[in-house]
């Protein structure tokens, strides 16, 4: 899966800005983003919105295959349903998936209890 990296995005950011002569004021100018929203950005503290996102590109001349990066996807279940080979596969990895979480959601509620328990005693 490929993500935005905002370690990219911001080292990027800094660079075409700084080889266009602009400040981050004036790169808030051109694109209508607030000048501090671009300081987050290149100190890798925030992914700008779509809107943002494509403001930047226009002006600061990029695309998306610069700022991108493959992630692992993490999730186990994510990547096991993107495994699935039949419907019976994918319903019971959706079965399974869909049993977890109300045991976490159970055991949250329960821990809460609990805890109310021994606050009151």
């Amino acid at each position: 899966m490929r993500k935005i990296s905002a370690e990219k995005l911001g080292s990027l950011i800094v660079e075409r800005r700084e080889l266009a002569g602009y400040t981050q004021g004036d790169l808030g100018q051109k694109t209508d983003i607030n000048r501090q929203i671009i300081g987050r950005i290149e100190n890798k503290k925030h992914i700008p919105s779509i809107f943002q996102l494509n403001r930047l590109m226009d002006v600061l001349n990029f695309d998306l295959s610069e700022i991108a990066e493959e992630k692992e996807d993490r999730n186990v279940f994510v990547a096991m349903m993107g495994e699935a080979q039949t419907s019976n596969e994918k319903e019971w990895l959706e079965d399974m998936v869909s049993m977890m979480l109300c045991l976490r959601k159970h055991n949250r509620i329960r821990n809460a209890i609990d805890h109310a328990k021994s606050v009151d005693r």
